[in-house]
């Protein structure tokens, strides 16, 4: 390809490269949301079905953003992201990129099928309509059952997260290849998925994905910026080429 056509390629692109952009960014902005949440108004990640249903009513925003609707607003950001880094990274290895793109999009999908956030709302306002026990029973039950589904024990919610998980290391390992994005940007990338995958292992695997989020936030960061500086560069290098084209056509 001459670079008359690699520029045209990157303009015709540069929309998929802000897209991603923004959606990195945002999600790094979302990190710290999430966590001030989880810190300052921690919900009841032990409790039974009844505790749940109590700390909806008590406020249903923050019983779905104590479920992970956030980490839903992030998986659909995904999209944009891991499209964008198809088209930067396939020619450094287009077999590997096809594979991580599957799994981040397949992980996404089950990630977000897995949660109940909506479920629990519904069921607690079921539960505290209720006028008796025999009547509240089969909302308990089924509390319980969507709480065994989803945080970090359903098998959805497995496989959805070690999908992205191993999506995000290969990404990684295609990034060492290529130089657009940098190499701390994939050293990243491949630390932040690799601790993530801790999370279960026994005693010290939640510590560890703790830390994993620090350093896939700073993976998000560093993407980010870097769509945007290519976006700009496409979008300048558009504007030389029309300017070239009509000094062409004056002359």
């Amino acid at each position: 390809m001459d670079s008359s056509d690699s520029h045209s390629s990157d303009t015709t692109w540069r929309g998929l490269y802000m897209a991603g952009a923004a959606g990195a960014l945002l999600t790094a902005a979302l990190f710290p949301l999430q966590m001030i949440l989880y810190v300052g108004w921690p919900p009841p990640a032990h409790g039974t079905a009844a505790d749940w249903f109590a700390f909806f009513q008590a406020s249903p925003l923050h019983g779905l953003l104590s479920l992970d609707l956030v980490m839903m607003v992030e998986q659909v950001l995904v999209i944009p992201i891991v499209l964008a880094l198809y088209r930067l990274l396939h020619r450094s290895g287009e077999s590997a990129m096809a594979l991580a793109l599957a799994g981040w999009l397949v992980g996404a999908t089950l990630f977000i099928a897995s949660n109940t956030a909506f479920q629990m709302l519904s069921l607690s306002n079921g539960y505290a309509a209720a006028t008796s026990d025999a009547a509240r029973a089969p909302f308990l039950a089924a509390g319980e059952a969507m709480l065994a589904t989803y945080w970090g024990q359903g098998t959805s919610f497995v496989f959805g997260y070690v999908l992205s998980a191993v999506a995000g290391v290969i990404v990684g390992a295609v990034m060492l290849r290529g130089r657009m994005l940098g190499h701390v940007a994939a050293y990243a990338a491949i630390a932040g998925n690799l601790l993530g995958l801790a999370l279960f292992v026994p005693g010290i695997g939640v510590g560890l994905s703790l830390l994993s989020v620090v350093i896939v936030w700073v993976w998000y960061v560093l993407v980010g910026v870097r769509l945007v500086r290519l976006a700009r560069s496409s979008t300048a290098r558009s504007v030389s080429s029309a300017a070239t084209a009509v000094r062409l056509a004056a002359s």
